[in-house]
């Protein structure tokens, strides 16, 4: 990447930091207390939560695979741009299941676990972008760390959700009953 970028130093840093600042006072001042509150213009807009976070998965893995596939001392266009467009969609995705918990009374057992690796996950996309013109092993080191931080909120989150996936529902647990004879027409012997 060239050094003629149109953003400073410091403008990177707060525009990669301020807004995942924004999100750590977001949820300390809109805490998730089981309480459902309204309006519902923000309780509707905390639904979008379960929507964008597919977005931020997708571009989020992608990137590390095309880094590794390519393998450049600078990092491409596309990169570069999925890169910033993964760490604004996470905040996104982070922005609006804080709104979620808030005003729709969202309350389990890992929502805190959740919330917090969900805004790390989001810090450090954020710090992948930053860190997209410094070399290969560093940008892809940055975009696995931000991978890992993310796929772990998911999966509590898709925990609460989805509850336990690999656990055997009561169908699938039972025993084999034998078919009745009646079932079957008697074969004839002769």
């Amino acid at each position: 990447m060239s050094d003629k970028s149109p953003l400073t130093k410091y403008a990177r840093l707060w525009l990669a930091l301020g807004p995942n600042l924004a999100l750590v006072l977001l949820a300390w001042f809109l805490p998730h207390d089981g309480e459902d509150r309204g309006p519902a213009l923000l309780s509707i807009a905390g639904h979008q939560h379960f929507i964008l976070l597919h977005f931020p998965v997708a571009i989020l893995i992608l990137i590390p695979f095309f880094e590794i596939w390519d393998r450049h001392n600078e990092a491409s266009l596309l990169i570069r741009r999925l890169s910033l467009l993964g760490a604004v969609s996470i905040w996104a995705t982070c922005a609006f299941g804080i709104l979620e918990a808030y005003f729709n009374g969202s309350e389990y057992s890992n929502l805190d676990t959740h919330l917090w690796t969900g805004i790390a996950g989001s810090f450090l996309a954020s710090v992948a972008w930053l860190l997209i013109s410094q070399s290969w092993r560093v940008r892809v080191a940055a975009q696995i760390v931000a991978v890992l931080a993310m796929t772990i909120a998911a999966h509590i989150g898709g925990d609460k959700v989805h509850g336990d996936l690999f656990k055997p529902n009561q169908e699938s647990s039972k025993a084999a009953e034998p078919k009745a004879t009646a079932d079957h027409p008697p074969i004839p012997l002769g």
